[in-house]
């Protein structure tokens, strides 16, 4: 039966139901209603007050523009005031407020101070102020952050302003300590990289320098010379060549001639006939020896005496052959070298050897003359007159030989120096080049080292951005937190609607019947009469108590309310003469 009627119930029931359930259960409610109010109002005012002391920071642009100079410091704003956090924010910096200024006495009594640094975090307040603005640049809307609050909570309103003033102190000493800082290792790295790109530039130029002496011979500004000079060593080789051909020439009739004509001149005897020189002696001897060859045998004694005349006159004088006869096979030899070479070129091996020959029959030749000069003094004045031109043509062809040997070496010298050139150059252009690149990373180091020192000075004298406190932390009048006219005005709301859901769960787990309607719901048929409630004399009494007690307590609680907003929230007199500014009266 239970059920069906909880059943029924839920599917009819309407406003007139609800009143009937909170004038039944009126006492239930308000004592729910109460027991919500105080309790909620003592968690109100037993929490604890809190003060919040705040400074505000203003971000201040640099006092030179930074058209004239730059500081090295490039982090935004709030990014900037980021970093300060987490720098002001360490353990050790929280843990030497905390004992400073003796934070939270009672938890440090069974808690190390370090485990108590969440705390002041948790207390503390960085809030950024933020305002909308158009870039120049590209005209985009941006967020620019132009000042920023700090601010410390705590129970007492001194210790609030005094942990805010040290926060506020942290922040704007490492702010200046942080861009100072910075700017101070930007500008020693890029004194480090300026000294380096002088060294990398000084080394180079040594480098080259040293390159250019060692092929100062071979360099593209000599190119030019070495090829005239070639070309005037080339003139002489060719000038040297004629004069020794002329040479030749010339050496060739004079041993022609010398070989005409004997060194001595012949001498007359006592008899009067001509006495011959050992030569012509010689060359008489030799042609009766063959005459006589021709006419007998070896064995004749004819032939025997004439060989014997002419090996003492060989031992005698010392000459061994004829000087003509080297001569005719010098001169056929010069003559047959002259054909080839107007035949052949000058590599071509019959020249070559030629050449070879010619050689060996001169010094052959030169080696029987010297013999007999030494043995045979020439008294001959034309003898002496062709010898001596032959002495002078043989040491003009030396001296041109020896000249034509220098020039040689000269001019592979310079032909080597000309070959070597492209080489010099290309590497010489390379090491150019690396110069180049390292004087030009040089001075933009330079110009960046200039502008880092010109921002070190900046920072160092606080001309560039900087935190400037505007307003002080202040000793705060009134607490911060808890609100306690906020919370009691949801208390005031709070309160009934836990009275009301109390009312409306009792009646739901409430099995009586109280209606005609219930019974309806429970037999199917409607009741034949309604009995009224019948008050007694105590339900009237009780109904009047009631009555009294709402009445009387309406001016205790207003009474109660009045206290704890003088006491709580401000004074009576100051929010009464607050009312009538704003009346106007």
């Amino acid at each position: 039966m239970v059920e069906d009627r909880d059943i029924y119930a839920d599917e009819g029931g309407g406003l007139a139901d609800l009143i009937s359930a909170l004038r039944r259960r009126f006492k239930i409610g308000l004592i729910t209603a109460l027991i919500t109010f105080v309790v909620g109002a003592l968690v109100t005012f037993l929490l604890p007050t809190m003060y919040t002391s705040t400074a505000v920071i203003l971000i201040e642009e640099p006092e030179v523009p930074e058209q004239l100079v730059q500081t090295t410091v490039t982090t935004f704003a709030a990014q900037q005031i980021q970093l300060i956090n987490q720098r002001v924010m360490t353990r050790t910096n929280l843990a030497q407020i905390i004992e400073t200024f003796d934070l939270y006495a009672e938890k440090r009594e069974y808690l190390p101070t370090l485990m108590l640094t969440d705390d002041v975090q948790q207390h503390m307040k960085l809030d950024l102020v933020n305002v909308d603005l158009t870039d120049p640049s590209s005209g985009r809307p941006i967020v620019d952050t132009i000042a920023f609050t700090v601010g410390f909570e705590n129970e007492s309103p001194k210790t609030a302003q005094q942990v805010a003033n040290e926060l506020v102190s942290l922040y704007l000493e490492e702010n200046v300590r942080s861009r100072t800082v910075q700017t101070a290792e930007t500008s020693e790295f890029l004194n480090k990289e300026v000294e380096r790109l002088d060294d990398e530039v000084k080394s180079l130029e040594a480098e080259i320098a040293r390159f250019k002496e060692e092929n100062k011979d071979s360099l593209p500004a000599v190119v030019q010379l070495n090829m005239s000079i070639i070309q005037r060593t080339e003139d002489q080789l060719m000038d040297i060549t004629r004069q020794l051909q002329s040479i030749e020439e010339s050496r060739i009739l004079l041993d022609a001639q010398l070989a005409q004509i004997d060194p001595t001149i012949p001498s007359i005897g006592d008899d009067g006939r001509p006495i011959m020189s050992p030569q012509n002696q010689l060359k008489a001897l030799e042609t009766e020896l063959n005459r006589l060859r021709g006419k007998y045998s070896e064995s004749h004694p004819d032939v025997q005496r004439a060989k014997r005349e002419l090996q003492a006159l060989r031992d005698q004088t010392g000459i061994t052959t004829s000087l003509s006869d080297s001569a005719k096979a010098l001169a056929a030899a010069r003559t047959e070298l002259a054909t080839a070479e107007e035949t052949y070129t000058v590599d071509h091996p019959e020249v070559r050897r030629l050449r070879r020959l010619v050689g060996s029959l001169e010094a052959s030749l030169l080696e029987e003359r010297d013999a007999i000069d030494a043995m045979v003094v020439p008294d001959n004045p034309a003898y002496i007159q062709i010898s001596a031109q032959r002495e002078r043509l043989a040491a003009d062809e030396s001296a041109y030989k020896q000249e034509a040997r220098l020039l040689r070496t000269r001019l592979d010298d310079y032909e080597a120096r000309v070959l070597a050139a492209p080489r010099v150059e290309q590497e010489l252009f390379a090491l150019s080049r690396q110069l180049e690149t390292a004087t030009k990373r040089y001075f933009a180091m330079r110009e960046r080292q200039f502008g880092a020192e010109m921002g070190e000075a900046l920072e160092s004298e606080s001309k560039g951005e900087r935190f400037t406190l505007v307003e002080p932390p202040d000793l705060p009048l009134e607490p911060s937190s808890p609100n306690r006219p906020a919370l009691l005005l949801v208390l005031l709301i709070l309160a009934p609607a836990a009275g009301v859901g109390m009312i409306l769960l009792r009646e739901a787990m409430d099995p009586s019947i109280w209606a005609a309607k219930d019974v309806e719901g429970l037999q199917g048929v409607s009741p034949i009469a309604e009995i009224p409630m019948i008050m007694t004399r105590a339900d009237k009494a009780k109904r009047r108590r009631v009555r009294l007690f709402a009445l009387a307590g309406l001016p205790a609680s207003a009474i109660l309310a009045a206290v704890l907003v003088h006491v709580l929230v401000r004074p009576l007199d100051v929010l009464w003469y607050i009312a009538i500014r704003q009346l106007g009266i």
